[in-house]
């Protein structure tokens, strides 16, 4: 197939130049009755901005254009299938956990440093969580990944698991060898569940890290918006074999998925696997070249170091620069620092502020290295914060309370120091990465407490834990 075609976005391009006169939703007709206020920005996307009329396919049941896009991207990750995402990787993850979820399989092993989407979904199909422990990055100061052995002694515990749910690479970029996990997995005739947010562009092959299919992973979801040139909540969901359900997955898509897809962020999708897929390999090495000019001139400022695992089997994103603290501000503090400057990360953590460099030559980075220096000129000398690895060294395997079970608790507020012991009611998320610090039905421990109050005293960004502002957590009585 001829990769440099884009037969959705030329559709929606082809049906803007007849003039359209619309009867039909959405309500801005094209952008005519969108507010003046806005309109000179928005004109364009409005323009594109269209519905399930003839000549423009539907993606719960695509037979024409869209369906020649998703075979073009299905070519290029050579999958079985691919399916565009308009409700982003957290409505993919949704629908390959919801698949795999039946009456009598419902055990579901998960690296516990996942997503937020993964948890919501186990939730929904009232799963039984099978937490596996990380390893933890010493270098980076975060959760990385889990070694083959660990699910090699859960698989020998349970018996009964529907899937395996891994996430790779996590947010840092850092790419796992899931050889080993995948073969070990599949001989107990169990499929494997891939969260590859961050991992669209690895089909660009070396230097980028290697992709969850070309491991044998049986579904996996990228996000295109994250290091892709796609909109917000633009993703894919590919199918690399017949392990699941492929009817069940599809139902589930249109389950979990809007009725009323944006044509813009399909559009896009197809635009943004037309520029990858033409991506060549002196064009990566040339983006890796200016990336690694960036963090050179970032290496050169006092007080902070550009940090990169050391794990044995682990490859790191080039797009993914971590700088971690030297001085006596937290990642959170220097984040803040930044954006006086008007430079914006994709996050912070109390060690470590994280960039995410664009997939092309943009001739910027050193703009922006000049900037960071002069936000960082003046950085305060001290004792840097400890790398703190206490909430990652509870028990390498835990069973969560059965969701289903825990539905019929009542619950209540206890103060943060007094909940040691309880079951947690109620999720605590730092925000980003999204990834759950407690799960409900997680017996919480000392570590969830100390860096609860960590998060708490350097302002982090918490999602749930309702009651946390006044010292408190939710948990079951």
């Amino acid at each position: 197939m001829d990769q440099t075609k884009t037969p959705l976005y030329d559709a929606l391009v082809h049906h803007w130049a007849r003039r359209p006169v619309s009867f039909h939703v959405p309500g801005h007709k094209y952008g005519a009755l969108f507010s003046k206020r806005g309109r000179d920005m928005f004109a364009p996307l409005l323009a594109l901005d269209a519905t399930e009329i003839s000549g423009l396919d539907d993606l719960h049941h695509p037979e024409s254009v869209i369906a020649e896009a998703q075979a073009l991207a299905a070519e290029l990750y050579g999958v079985r299938e691919t399916f565009f995402l308009v409700n982003g990787s957290t409505a993919g993850n949704l629908a390959m956990i919801a698949a795999v979820c039946d009456g009598k399989r419902k055990k579901v092993i998960v690296q516990r440093n996942c997503h937020k989407s993964v948890m919501h979904a186990l939730q929904l199909m009232e799963a039984t969580p099978v937490l596996l422990a990380p390893e933890f990055d010493r270098d980076v100061c975060v959760a990385s990944h889990i070694r083959p052995k660990a699910f090699k002694e859960a698989l020998a515990l349970h018996d009964d698991v529907a899937a395996v749910v891994l996430t790779n690479p996590n947010y840092y970029g850092m790419a796992a060898d899931l050889t080993e996990i995948v073969r070990l997995v599949h001989e107990h005739g169990i499929p494997v569940l891939v969260d590859e947010a961050h991992g669209a562009h690895f089909v660009v092959g070396p230097p980028f890290p290697t992709s969850a299919l070309r491991y044998g992973a049986d579904v996996v979801v990228q996000s295109a918006h994250k290091t892709l040139p796609a909109m917000t909540m633009g993703a894919f969901l590919h199918v690399n074999s017949e392990r699941v359900d492929l009817e069940r997955l599809k139902y589930f898509l249109q389950l979990f998925q809007s009725s009323s897809p944006s044509y813009p962020i399909m559009a896009s999708l197809d635009l943004a696997r037309s520029y990858v897929a033409q991506l060549s390999k002196s064009d990566a090495a040339a983006i890796v070249a200016e990336i690694e000019k960036f963090k050179a001139a970032l290496a050169d400022i006092d007080g902070v170091a550009v940090v990169c695992s050391r794990h044995f089997g682990v490859q790191t994103d080039p797009l993914k620069v971590t700088v971690q603290t030297r001085c006596s501000l937290t990642g959170y503090e220097l984040q803040r620092w930044l954006e006086r400057e008007g430079v914006f990360v994709e996050l912070a953590d109390r060690m470590n502020v994280l960039f995410v460099c664009p997939l092309a030559v943009t001739g910027r980075l050193q703009e922006a290295a000049e900037k960071i220096k002069r936000a960082w000129r003046d950085l305060p000398d001290g004792e840097a914060p400890v790398c703190d690895a206490s909430p990652f060294l509870g028990p390498l395997l835990s069973v969560l309370v059965p969701y289903n079970e825990l539905r019929h608790l009542r619950t209540k507020a206890v103060a943060l120091e007094e909940a040691e012991g309880h079951i947690a009611a109620e999720t605590v998320i730092p925000y980003p990465p999204g990834v759950p610090l407690v799960w409900v039905g997680e017996r919480i421990g000392r570590g969830h407490i100390e860096q609860i109050r960590q998060l708490l005293c350097q302002r982090a960004h918490i999602q749930g834990g309702s009651r946390l502002k006044d010292g408190q957590l939710v948990v079951y009585e």
